[in-house]
């Protein structure tokens, strides 16, 4: 290893450390905003029900362990299609056999360094939404039972309909419950997970061969969306998540994915440069047609002589010239 890749490697090592580091002052040192609420809303009387469809531990075995898996299968027997258009040899000596089992090992230390950066930064900045809006759980009610500063409570009639923020929770929740109740906005689950399945599914676009069934690759990457999908869903299921902190958390992790995809791991870098050549050959052959088609076409006279055209005579061609010309001189 160069004294230059050990330097990138520790560098980008060290970025990995500062945004862990960035989530973990979030969690610790960045309470969430104290937000109040109307009597009499609905949307914040679910029943608490304790459990999680998909806790953490699942959570975590979807995020890192599926992409891992996938990266390591593909990126170990396959290398991504925009080198698919180097030229392939049959037979290979010793050294280039290890030089291509090194390559092929420093493609996924590559595609799950883009990965891990792109969770990262979608971890941060769920992380930083959440606790600044600090918008209140489904069931909020059903935990906290909110007493106002006057010694009521939602149940007199007087407090229907009027918004709140100075209460106290009269049932025994930890501070730690607290903050939690009022991390509701957006989904950290839907975030994380579409983050994860959609950056999945940009992969095997580009990195997956569809020479065995191109239907496999399709049905890979819409288990993917749809495994996301669920996970989504279940958050509003279980009381946890308002619909629309499901959905700011969806596009925010489809987001993240797709610029990772495009501008950190260039997935589609190399198919925009084919491309884009296949249309400068589109247009160079039509330059050539058109240019043939010119010069089968005779060529007009620049003058005239008095109000007749100048005409020689051209063959077969000579009916080319049958329509009005103009004077654009004059012999006298």
């Amino acid at each position: 290893m160069s004294a230059m890749v050990a330097l990138r490697r520790f560098i980008d090592l060290l970025l990995f450390v500062l945004l862990v580091a960035v989530e973990v002052a979030l969690r610790q040192w960045m309470p969430p905003q104290k937000r109040g609420f109307f009597c009499g809303d609905e949307s914040l009387q679910y029943p608490y029900t304790g459990t999680q469809t998909i806790g953490f531990a699942v959570l975590c075995i979807i995020v890192f362990g599926i992409p891992f898996i996938v990266i390591f299968v593909v990126e170990l027997f396959r290398q991504l299609s925009h080198s698919r258009g180097k030229k392939q040899h049959t037979t290979q000596d010793a050294a280039n056999e290890s030089c291509y089992c090194g390559r092929r090992w420093k493609n996924i230390y590559a595609q799950i360094g883009y990965y891990l950066l792109g969770l990262l930064m979608t971890l941060v900045a769920t992380e930083i939404a959440k606790r600044s809006i600090g918008r209140l759980r489904p069931y909020f009610f059903s935990i906290c039972k909110p007493r106002l500063s006057d010694g009521t409570n939602c149940d007199f009639e007087q407090n229907q309909g009027h918004y709140f923020t100075d209460y106290k929770c009269e049932s025994d929740v930890s501070h730690r419950m607290m903050a939690e109740m009022a991390m509701s906005f957006p989904s950290g689950h839907s975030s994380t997970v579409f983050y994860a399945m959609v950056y999945i599914a940009l992969y095997l676009q580009v990195a997956l061969s569809t020479r065995g069934s191109k239907l496999l690759k399709h049905l890979l990457q819409f288990s993917a969306v749809m495994l996301a999908w669920y996970v989504a869903l279940t958050r509003i299921n279980d009381h946890w998540h308002h619909w629309s902190d499901v959905l700011v958390g969806i596009l925010m992790g489809a987001l993240f994915a797709w610029l990772v995809a495009r501008y950190v791991a260039k997935f589609f870098e190399g198919r925009c440069s084919t491309s884009t050549a296949a249309a400068s050959k589109i247009l160079v052959h039509s330059g050539l047609a058109a240019a043939s088609a010119q010069s089968a076409t005779p060529v007009l006279p620049a003058y005239t002589f008095g109000s007749v055209p100048y005409l020689q005579h051209h063959g077969p061609n000579h009916a080319a010239y049958g329509q009005t010309y103009h004077n654009y001189g004059y012999v006298p």
